[in-house]
């Protein structure tokens, strides 16, 4: 039984369909793909959830050559105008620019190579100087630059985190930084350089066409979890009952209060579903008029935007990706405000143009409540290894709780591997009665 149709439960499904396992996977949404969701609007396939891929990400890499799903550079590199907004005004950068902001990057994230001196394995290095329980906020605090390096530095800063800095522990960018081989130029490429030509859609369709052995179905929320004895029960809202000898709990670590368990899960799970993960910004697609130009333009925290960049441009209109990490800054009514969200923009470009909005609400979305998935200062030794901790037959799998590549696909997918190869090796040694 695999409880969440994300990139984890899918690959979990594909995985344990290849051991000879079968299994229900029941999604409550109508579509696949959890915090990642491809939308046609305006001839042009929209990513308003998780977008970005790279080389770098081995899981979700391998799984794009395995489909021969096709890839493409984005923002596109020829003619990008990049600028920062500092002391009020807009920074243009030139090349010679562009690379002292990357070293202004690298010295900001020296302390991963600390922190994590092996990014690829589960473990931390032990933490004298207490990173772990620093802020984002903090750290930057004791930065020292040149204005325009130091707030294209925090803006870089609000487009990891997508949540409040004082709340985003400064751990989560040292952490991307070392799986990026301690390279700031790396880092930004493993960030936002590549995305799926079609569409994250294809890739996870392309998973879920091989789960031969699963049951999946949408359109079915969960209200319970019961174990017993014997299994697992999963009660549907609809009132209908699947049970099965296990369960794969891949649901955000925001929504698993919303499910009933029991009994109940360990109260750090508990507690970690309660305060949250700190990913709770805005990103939308923002139609302008006239030819924008490709631009891509960073800005501090303290603007309602954080970031722009051109996803089309042309002489009848540009569309544009407008992220904004801090809520309290661009309230929901500038969300889909036509005239508020014009106003966010008037700093990063001036004198343009809004025409239309369209988005997803990731924090107010009842199966998310959140973002990507952006631990607050010491959620990560607190909450990361009991999020993976199997509690008698439930098994736990997705984004939040992967160990390399946390909040992407390819932790999500890392993490569905993982607990394909638990839950058959737990089957195995139940016998074959549990083939099931």
């Amino acid at each position: 039984m695999i409880v969440g149709g994300g990139f984890a439960g899918v690959t979990a499904a594909r995985e344990l369909s290849a051991r000879g396992r079968r299994a229900v996977l029941v999604e409550a949404r109508d579509r696949l793909g959890g915090r990642t969701y491809t939308k046609d609007h305006d001839g042009h396939p929209m990513e308003f959830g998780g977008t970005w891929v790279h080389p770098l990400q081995p899981h979700v890499w391998s799984e794009i050559d395995r489909y021969k799903v096709e890839t493409e550079t984005f923002p596109v590199l020829e003619g990008l105008r990049q600028a920062v907004v500092s002391d009020g005004r807009v920074v243009d950068l030139s090349d010679e620019d562009a690379e002292r902001a990357l070293a202004a990057f690298d010295e900001f994230c020296a302390p991963g190579m600390t922190l994590f001196p092996e990014p690829f394995l589960e473990t931390v290095s032990s933490d004298p100087e207490g990173l772990g329980k620093r802020s984002m906020r903090e750290q930057l605090d004791t930065f020292k630059a040149e204005p325009a390096l130091r707030d294209w530095v925090e803006g870089m800063c609000c487009l990891v985190a997508f949540g409040p800095l004082d709340q985003s522990g400064a751990s989560e960018i040292f952490r991307c930084y070392a799986l990026a081989g301690y390279s700031a130029a790396q880092a930004m490429a493993a960030l936002s350089a590549t995305k799926l030509v079609k569409g994250t859609r294809e890739l996870i369709n392309s998973i879920a066409g091989q789960a031969t052995l699963a049951d999946i179905r949408l359109n079915s929320p969960v209200r319970r979890v019961v174990q017993t004895d014997g299994g697992v029960r999963v009660e549907l809202e609809s009132g209908e009952a699947v049970s099965a000898p296990t369960a794969l709990i891949a649901l955000p670590m925001n929504v698993l209060n919303s499910v009933a368990f029991e009994p109940g899960l360990s109260e750090i799970k508990r507690t970690a579903s309660a305060d949250r993960h700190a990913g709770a910004g805005r990103k939308c697609f923002v139609r302008v008029k006239g030819d924008i130009g490709n631009v891509s333009i960073v800005a501090p925290e303290a603007q309602a935007v954080n970031f722009v960049v051109t996803y089309t441009h042309g002489p009848d209109g540009s569309w544009l990706i407008v992220f904004s990490a801090n809520p309290s800054k661009l309230q929901m009514a500038q969300f889909d405000d036509v005239q508020g969200m014009q106003t966010a923009l008037q700093p990063l470009l001036p004198g343009v143009e809004v025409e239309s909005i369209v988005g997803w609400d990731w924090s107010n979305d009842p199966l998310a409540l959140g973002t990507w998935c952006i631990y607050r200062p010491g959620q990560l030794a607190k909450v990361l290894p009991d999020l993976r901790t199997t509690e008698g037959r439930l098994f736990f799998a997705g984004a939040d709780s992967s160990s390399t590549w946390r909040g992407f696909i390819d932790g999500a997918i890392e993490s569905g591997y993982r607990s394909a190869r638990d839950i058959d090796g737990y089957l195995a040694a139940g016998g074959a009665a549990a083939r099931s």
